[in-house]
């Protein structure tokens, strides 16, 4: 890594915390030659698929005597698009700030593979550890993991190009390397035609590519986003999410928080629900769906709709109803997902001398799933491998 200024941060992670801008970066030569970068840059075919790349092990953490998580684990495979949801205050950004080091847990801890960090630092690696913890190669983490968070981190009098070539270099990026980067970052966000506008008259979905572009710019296995689509409007947040699936199909295990669960639900590979501290639940979709999901919804519409009668006959027919209510015209039954309920509704319907115009079966949302795990008491809690 080439020396820095004194005070200067030492990656992107770090600058974070750095109040003041620097001046634009120098094109002085790093000590890292361009094929020790690329040696170490060449990782998609060196991790294990049928391990985890990432673990989080029973963590807790405490702040003074309020505990804000607590016994967190769950498994994060290769080129996963790892959603975390969670209400405002249930510790997704704590959680993020121990995935890459920043925070240390009271209990617990988070380990990655081996080969995420073993490019760059053979000699500091054991070949026979499997497993390496993010508290004890705190430098190594913040190189090869990628962090955008809520707040941006780019410099606002700085251009785009210049905000790139200043992140470039605090991650010892050789000069040629650094502009194929920056090209190929440029094009992957969109951000060329705007490479000499000032971070400050960026739109905000601008700005929230420029900030993910350095992020990306020292080519990280593993990039975390908190929040990456808060407080944009729906066509630029489906550009946002169309440009992280380029990202993840380029090899890039992504994780990320998102309180728009239709979005996660959508595109994520698996979900964890965090709430009351913990992880209430986590898997695929279907996963989630096999263990949490105890109902389906039915939705009629007929005509003329007397929908009192049909509820009649469906007690006549035995049909097992949870609950019903009337929405958008339609008369909505919660009946057990495991119950195939359509031969009865059918026979009752035609009793009721009801003439079908409609008859859908809904399968259980995120958004549904979400919000009965949130609502339900800690013995009930559960999860998926």
């Amino acid at each position: 890594m080439i020396p820095c200024k004194k005070g200067a941060p030492t990656t992107r992670a770090a600058a974070q915390s750095v109040p003041s801008a620097p001046s634009k970066p120098d094109q002085s030569s790093s000590r890292e030659t361009p094929a020790d970068f690329l040696a170490r840059s060449s990782w998609t075919s060196d991790l294990d698929a049928t391990q985890p790349i990432l673990q989080v092990k029973d963590i807790s953490k405490r702040f003074k005597k309020k505990e804000v998580l607590k016994s967190i684990s769950f498994d994060v495979y290769p080129r996963d698009i790892f959603g975390i949801i969670g209400m405002s205050g249930s510790g997704k950004t704590t959680l993020f700030r121990m995935l890459i080091g920043f925070d240390h847990p009271d209990e617990g801890d988070i380990q990655v593979q081996q080969a995420v960090l073993a490019k760059r630092h053979k000699k500091s690696v054991s070949p026979a550890v499997g497993k390496m913890s993010v508290f004890k190669y705190p430098m190594q983490v913040q190189t090869r993991f990628g962090f955008a968070a809520q707040l941006p981190s780019f410099y606002d009098h700085l251009t785009v190009e210049e905000n790139i070539d200043f992140y470039a270099q605090l991650y010892g990026m050789p000069t040629r390397i650094r502009e194929e980067n920056k090209q190929r970052l440029l094009e992957l966000t969109c951000l060329g035609a705007e490479r000499d506008t000032l971070a400050s008259h960026l739109s905000g979905g601008m700005q929230r590519r420029l900030d993910i572009a350095c992020a990306l710019v020292h080519n990280p296995r593993i990039l975390l986003l908190d929040e990456p689509t808060s407080d944009l409007d729906p066509i630029i947040r489906r550009q946002i999410w169309s440009m992280i699936r380029k990202i993840n199909e380029q090899g890039t295990t992504i994780i990320v928080s998102s309180h728009i669960l239709e979005e996660v639900e959508q595109l994520c590979t698996k979900i964890a629900i965090l709430h009351d501290r913990k992880v209430m639940g986590y898997g695929t979709l279907d996963e989630l769906k096999s263990l949490f999901a105890r109902k389906q919804e039915v939705h009629i519409r007929s005509r003329p709709g007397n929908f009192q009668n049909i509820l009649l006959h469906l007690k006549k027919e035995k049909v097992t109803i949870q609950s019903s209510m009337e929405k958008d015209g339609a008369l909505v039954l919660f009946t057990p997902k495991e119950e195939d309920v359509l031969p009865k509704v059918a026979a009752a319907i035609a009793k009721a001398k009801e003439h079908v115009t409609s008859l859908d079966v809904n399968e259980t949302t995120l958004s549904e799933i979400f919000e009965m795990l949130t609502q339900k008491k800690p013995s009930e809690e559960g999860g998926a491998s």
